[in-house]
Order: structure tokens, then C-alpha cells, then sequence
């Protein structure tokens, strides 16, 4: 449990960090969820208060899912693509959400962020940052955030209000997934402010046609082996999808854990969930991915990239084939699976 007195000495700690800052450029992970972007957004605000110098928030990759472009629309939330800015211009930089060197941000080679606040397994290369704060106990970054609004007195609008609500919602599926009690203060702060309207719209938002191709490229291309569900979809058009189908695999009746593999540009990408309290699934992807790519997460989710460069598609389909035989493997599941859903019979 976090004090306001253990609030207030970690922000007199950033203060002390950005005295001879100008510039800091707040850095999402890649393809940012409703947590990064919100706890972005939160850490840009606190900055300009207690550091008094410009924050500027932004992102690599894509906004792919639907709730995740009307949350960052609708809110107006002032996040920009990485390639339209000129790093140049920073002298100072921030990494929310995620830590350096693991994989999935777009730190500047080389560069060591100024600030990391993250909730995710503390890594040796974060210890070099000037100023870190990880607490893996906690549920969402955003939660973290809410404590330095509070002690740096940053006026919090409906719109922050509302993004960092559904970010500590998404985060922690409704404060059943690795929740902390400094989750449920921050959950029940933002939600006495949060704007119902613009939520119900992040919520329900309008979906393409490509999402229902999507989402039929992967039951095709799912298994079962026992209560594990692998999914292998091919190409994807929208990286978030990897993560979507495998938070709704682990859903499924006897199924403890969802290993989903999408190819999107350059690289194959890899989440695994698991409905399993006890569980590592950090720890499970790291020894999948080992030393072909960079995974990392925690206890119920967890992530990984694996480089397809200059790899053949004979190559990628055995590297993906790898991928899974280490997971079952390591989950204790037969190889050996059976279809998700049988294939059409053709008239």
C-alpha cells in the first residue's frame, strides 16, 4: 500500500530528476492499449506541474482496436505518431507502461529514458533510468498514475477522468484480474467523474467488416489441446487482434490458457492469457520466445515479439510451429490437438 507521504517523496524525486529538463517526450508501448495511453496522458500532466517544462505524449505502431481509436477521438486525447516528430527536440524521455529493451516501445537506440513507470516485472536495464518506479503488485499503470495526480494537484477533467476509468476496467477485467487495492481507490475516484456518455461510446463502438474477417481467420486457424487453445492467425492487418482473440480464447469452457501468433509487418506476434490466478504466464513466455525475440508480462498475460526478417515462409511457419510445440510443451499439453471448428464441407 502506497502512502501519500510515499506519493508526495516520489514526486519530489521527479522534480528533482527534470530541474534541468526542457523537453520530455512521454513514450507509449507500441500499438498502445487504454492503460499506456491513459497513464501517458496522466504522467505528461504531472510533468508539467511539478517539473515545469513541455511534455508531449506519443506512440509507434498503430491504434488498431476500435475502443481504443473512439477512446483516444472522442476524449481528444493529445497523442501523436512517433514519425511525425522530431526527437531532436527532447532532451529527456519517458517510458510508460513498459521498460527498455523489452521489445515492444520505441525508445531511440541507445537512449536512456529519464522516467520508466511501469507495473510490469522490474528488468536490470530499467535500473539505470535516472528515475524508475515499478510495482508489480499493481493491477494498471494507470492506477500508479493516479496516485501522482493526486499528490502533484493536477486538476483531473472528465476526460482523464474517463480514460484512466477505462483503462483501470480494461486493465484489470473490472478489478478481477490482478487487482490491487490502489486499484480500487483509483477505480472508484475516476468513476465519480467519469463521463457515461463518451464511455458508453468507447465501449460500443463501430466495427469494420476486416474485424469479422479477422476474427474467422482465427477460429479457423485455432486448436485445442486439452485446456490449451492455440491459435495460429497468419497475417493480421491489426496487431491488437493477437491479444483480443486471446483474451476471448481463455474465456472458453475448459480452457485454462490461449497462445495466439499473428504476423504483422516484420514480425510475428505472441500473447498468451490464462484464467489461472496462480499462474506465470510471464514467465511462460519468455521460455517460449527464449532467445528468438523479446516477451515479457506477468501473472494472467503476457506478450512477445519474434523478428521475421529475412526468414523465408517455409522458415516462419517452422519458427511458429516452435513457438507452439515450446509452449505445449512447457503447459504440459499434447502436441497432438484437434480443430476449434471443423472445416466447411464443400457443396
Amino acid at each position: 500500500m502506497t502512502t501519500s507521504s510515499g506519493a508526495e517523496r516520489r514526486l519530489r524525486q521527479l522534480a528533482e530528476v527534470l530541474e534541468d529538463k526542457k523537453r520530455l517526450l512521454v513514450l507509449t508501448h507500441d500499438n498502445p492499449d487504454p492503460d499506456s495511453i491513459a497513464s501517458g496522458w496522466a504522467l505528461t500532466k504531472v510533468v508539467r506541474k511539478v517539473g515545469k517544462l513541455q511534455a508531449d505524449l506519443a506512440y509507434a505502431g498503430i491504434i488498431g482496436r476500435s475502443e481504443n481509436r473512439t477512446l483516444t477521438r472522442i476524449l481528444r486525447v493529445p497523442l501523436r505518431p512517433l514519425d511525425s516528430i522530431n526527437l531532436a527536440d527532447y532532451d529527456a524521455f519517458a517510458l510508460v507502461d513498459s521498460q527498455p529493451q523489452t521489445g515492444n516501445n520505441s525508445l531511440p537506440e541507445g537512449v536512456i529514458p529519464t522516467i520508466v513507470v511501469d507495473h510490469h516485472p522490474c528488468r536490470e536495464e530499467t535500473k539505470k533510468s535516472p528515475f524508475y518506479d515499478v510495482r508489480e503488485d499493481y493491477g494498471a499503470a494507470a492506477s500508479m498514475l493516479a496516485e501522482y495526480v493526486t499528490a502533484a494537484e493536477v486538476k483531473v477533467d472528465r476526460r482523464l477522468a474517463t480514460a484512466m476509468f477505462y483503462a483501470i476496467k480494461t486493465e484489470t477485467l473490472n478489478l478481477g484480474r490482478e487487482a490491487s487495492r490502489a486499484d480500487t481507490r483509483a477505480f472508484v475516484k475516476f468513476f465519480a467523474l467519469v463521463d457515461n456518455e463518451a464511455l458508453s461510446q468507447i465501449e460500443n463502438p463501430p466495427i469494420s467488416r476486416a474485424y469479422f474477417r479477422m476474427v474467422d481467420q482465427a477460429i479457423a486457424g485455432t486448436h485445442l489441446h486439452g485446456d490449451v487453445a492455440v491459435t495460429r492467425f497468419g497475417d493480421v492487418n491489426n496487431p491488437d487482434m493477437v491479444a483480443q482473440f486471446a483474451d476471448l480464447m481463455v474465456r472458453m469452457e475448459k480452457v485454462h490458457w490461449a497462445l495466439t501468433m499473428g504476423r504483422f509487418e516484420r514480425d510475428l506476434l505472441l500473447s498468451i492469457r490464462t484464467n489461472l490466478p496462480t499462474a506465470n504466464a510471464g514467465r511462460i513466455i519468455q521460455q517460449v520466445v527464449a532467445e528468438d525475440g523479446k516477451a515479457g508480462g506477468h501473472g494472467m498475460m503476457a506478450g512477445g515479439k519474434v523478428p521475421l526478417e529475412g526468414m523465408t515462409p517455409a522458415r516462419v511457419r517452422d519458427m511458429e510451429t516452435q513457438l507452439k510445440n515450446r509452449a505445449l510443451d512447457l503447459l504440459g499439453a499434447k502436441r497432438r490437438g484437434s480443430r476449434l471448428v471443423a472445416p466447411r464441407k464443400k457443396n
